[in-house]
């Protein structure tokens, strides 16, 4: 007879396992928190990938101090983010005078600030005179076919600044040379 319990009770877990009971649901969840509202937020629009459409590079920055902000740059090409650069304020403020740090113009440097890194997000032909390519550029650039005729170039904090490509045939951007 102990058996035939043992049988029987495996049976009906098996059975309740391949049926699928629900789950337990769980005591009542707390609502998702919508995403905060950014302390800074600009958009530009640029032809990035050399096709003749606009695109666009967003910069927003989040948090409530204007001195401890996460700063992203996102470039965005038919809408979807396609690269994506990110710091923090105190990196864009590296240079401002501590007799301001404290002062409530912080807000007002920094907002002009971001500005100007959004203004010198340039997209120039690598052609053009001015145009430097460093020595990693020529590696890259000759692993990409068809060859990009454009680059995009990012400056931002106390000292970074990024040269990009657009790689068509894969849709994305491709990091010719960054420093510091």
């Amino acid at each position: 007879m102990r058996s035939s319990a043992v049988i029987y009770a495996l049976s009906a877990m098996v059975a309740v396992a391949a049926l699928g009971c629900p789950a337990p649901s769980p005591p009542d969840a707390e609502p998702t928190a919508a995403a905060p509202e950014p302390w800074y937020s600009q958009v530009t629009e640029l032809d990035l990938t050399g096709d003749g459409q606009a695109d666009s590079a967003r910069l927003e920055a989040y948090g409530t101090r204007p001195d401890s902000l996460r700063i992203v740059l996102r470039l965005l090409v038919d809408g979807q983010e396609k690269h994506r650069e990110a710091w923090g304020s105190s990196y864009e403020l590296a240079l401002v005078d501590s007799t301001v740090r404290g002062q409530p113009q912080l807000a007002e440097v920094l907002s002009a600030r971001l500005d100007t890194v959004l203004a010198r997000v340039e997209v120039e032909r690598l052609d053009a005179p001015g145009v430097r390519l460093m020595a990693e550029d020529s590696a890259v650039l000759t692993s990409l076919v068809p060859r990009p005729k454009y680059r995009v170039s990012i400056a931002y904090g106390y000292e970074t600044t990024v040269h990009l490509v657009w790689d068509a045939p894969r849709q994305r951007f491709v990091r010719l040379w960054s420093c510091c």
